[in-house]
């Protein structure tokens, strides 16, 4: 049997111990998140792939697998959580443009609503909404373009600001 020594704030195992003092005096986590638990090591135990349970049961994420399987599917999990702040951080990103463009044209509507009075019309009023529902349809479509892409490469390629005309 081996103690194993795990972060609950990061989720991450730190340290496979002889004793749990080894353990709880390696220093790898702060006391209030460190869990210790006993586990029998076995040679395809990968630690990175450690995890434990509320009840401080401590388990492998990935049983019956290599450590090289157990390296690739970790690996494969950062890809996946790097794609996904990119596209949280993105999306922000189309937001925060759009807002701006909206905002940048509330001038516009004054001046329409001037104009449409003098013209006894609502012509100008039409063609600004156009614009604006313009600017709404583009960020829409650059939600669903950023959401279409899938590497981080494309995604750290994609600029908010470009689709917008």
């Amino acid at each position: 049997m081996a103690f194993v020594g795990y972060d609950k704030e990061t989720k991450l195992a730190f340290g496979v111990y002889n004793t749990e003092l080894e353990a709880l005096n390696s220093g790898g986590a702060r006391t209030g998140t460190l869990a210790v638990a006993e586990y029998d090591w076995q040679e395809t135990d990968y630690l990175p792939s450690m995890t434990v349970s509320d009840d401080g049961v401590v388990s492998n994420r990935f049983p019956g697998k290599t450590i090289d399987e157990q390296r690739a599917l970790i690996e494969a999990e950062d890809d996946q959580k790097k794609i996904d702040i990119e596209i949280k951080f993105k999306t922000e990103a189309i937001k925060m443009t759009a807002r701006v463009l909206l905002e940048e044209m509330q001038w516009q509507e004054r001046r329409a609503r001037d104009t449409d009075l003098v013209n006894g019309n609502n012509d100008a009023m039409n063609a600004y909404r156009a614009k604006r529902n313009l600017v709404r349809t583009e960020s829409n479509e650059a939600e669903a373009k950023l959401n279409a892409l899938t590497t981080i490469e494309e995604l750290r390629a994609f600029q908010a600001k470009e689709q917008f005309s």
